[in-house]
């Protein structure tokens, strides 16, 4: 007798509250709601042998994308292919799967879980774990195309439904079909409001429409679905501090960053991103951090030893913070790992680290040492490509950002210029590609046009309706 989990998919375990346990862990992982590797861990206290438990608990640590978790991975993975003659052929597919992202290879990893949804188009595990894999690798396409091609196995009484339709509105707004995007987000959040996947797929479609307002209005209306006790609100709040930084709303920006964002600097490199991205923009803005960066510098050496030279996207943010530290030796030990890892081939890092991650932190040293000429040049020859190492188009702005305001700073008046009306072009409604303006006027000496643009940045900033 074949049994099954609730979207059809078979395991090969006869225990009901394994497969019981298993499906509140997969609802766990895709809410964000709740510790889906203790509860996996509770079904295999269960049923040792439970296959698909031991894939779920590698997959899941996968998805976090550091090296920190590869000891942990190894031992599902030997778990799991120590049961090999009692899996089926999709269990066993995907600890093949993990065994490939295991060993670096994460573009192999991603075609297998596409092998098993091709067979099994209902398969969650597979579907989520290949989603992150295609935002951790920069693949917008598929980011939007994988979920259409195993959309119409779903439904409305499907368990699960509204996450698929939250991964395909992410993948709109990557693919930049905005209106699609939203449309899509919303419908998801119609079925189940608790979704903070699809909460900051919604926020990406405001954020590149220049909805300000609207962004603030929408997470703040929404917050009880997605902030308290759930593992990916520290994104959300990110999404929503970036809004009030739009705004030049510093304060604010900043008490979210205290109270949600990095309250103490965490260990998880998703969330230490957030927190060095969201300071690396208000120091190119000039705003007065106070220490904040030492705690966050302090902990990305701590993780050195371990993930320097794993995750090219990790790499990157980790020199912004020792660079806005004046790190600069610890900054300069960590780009010869870069290259390092860039000389080798084997791995999906070393070609990202290659491509992107390497000239992308030598652009941020030269920043640092105020060598403005160099960074230009390097960002400009990468900026084009940088999806290859992952993140979104909101996260990876902030390499255009850094661009502009190092030709600014070295005096580059054309090269601004021209970066500045690239970004009025895309977000007319900015206030800070205005405030972009008017500062290249001012330090050009032109007072009087800095202060008419600047006038033109505030007139953007419309009160908020609170009510």
């Amino acid at each position: 007798m074949t049994h099954t989990d609730l979207r059809g998919n078979p395991v090969s375990t006869d225990n009901p509250r394994a497969i019981e346990l298993s499906e509140q862990a997969l609802v766990q992982f895709q809410s964000y709601f709740g510790d889906p590797l203790k509860t996996i861990d509770a079904a295999l206290a269960e049923a040792p042998d439970f296959v698909m438990g031991h894939v779920f608990r590698a997959t899941v640590l996968c998805t976090l994308a550091e090296a920190q978790f590869l000891g942990g991975i190894a031992a599902s993975v030997e778990a799991a292919e120590a049961l090999d003659a009692k899996a089926n052929d999709r269990e066993r597919k995907l600890t093949a799967a993990v065994r490939h992202w295991l060993d670096g290879d994460w573009h192999a990893a991603t075609q297998i879980w596409e092998s098993v949804l091709t067979n099994n188009p209902r398969d969650a595990l597979a579907l989520q774990a290949a989603h992150l894999a295609d935002f951790y690798r920069g693949d917008s396409l598929n980011l939007r195309d994988r979920v259409a091609r195993v959309l119409p196995a779903w439904s409305s009484d499907v368990p699960g439904y509204s996450y698929v339709l939250g991964m395909q509105a992410f993948g709109f707004e990557e693919c930049n079909q905005y209106k699609l995007a939203e449309q899509t987000g919303l419908r998801a959040l119609e079925i189940e409001p608790r979704d903070a996947w699809t909460v900051h797929a919604v926020a990406h479609v405001l954020e590149m429409q220049n909805r300000y307002d609207e962004g603030i209005k929408f997470y703040t209306s929404r917050q009880q679905d997605w902030a308290p006790d759930n593992g990916f609100a520290f994104h959300n709040w990110w999404h929503l501090g970036l809004y009030h930084i739009e705004r030049k709303e510093y304060a604010e920006a900043l008490h979210i960053f205290d109270t949600q964002i990095s309250p103490e600097p965490s260990d998880i490199g998703l969330t230490l991103v957030d927190a060095t991205a969201f300071l690396w923009r208000l120091h190119l803005y000039g705003a007065d951090v106070g220490e904040r960066w030492h705690g966050i510098a302090e902990k990305w050496a701590e993780k050195g030893p371990v993930e320097a030279g794993y995750y090219a996207f990790n790499d990157v943010h980790a020199l912004m913070a020792y660079v806005a530290e004046e790190r600069i030796a610890e900054a300069e030990a960590l780009l010869d790992r870069m290259a390092k890892v860039a000389a080798k081939e084997g791995t999906a890092n070393n070609a990202m680290t290659r491509e992107v991650g390497l000239p992308v932190g030598q652009a941020l040293l030269a920043f640092g040492k105020r060598d403005y000429a160099t960074t230009v040049n390097r960002l400009s020859d990468v900026r084009h490509i940088a999806n290859r190492f992952g993140g979104s188009h909101a996260q990876r702005d902030l390499l255009n950002q850094t661009m502009l305001e190092a030709a600014i700073r070295g005096a580059d008046r054309g090269r601004a210029l021209s970066l500045i009306n690239e970004r009025l072009a895309h977000k007319p409604q900015s206030p800070l590609a205005w405030r972009y303006h008017a500062k290249l006027h001012r330090v050009s000496g032109d007072t009087d046009a800095a202060i008419q643009l600047e006038s033109k940045a505030d007139s953007l900033i419309y009160p908020r309706d609170v009510a």
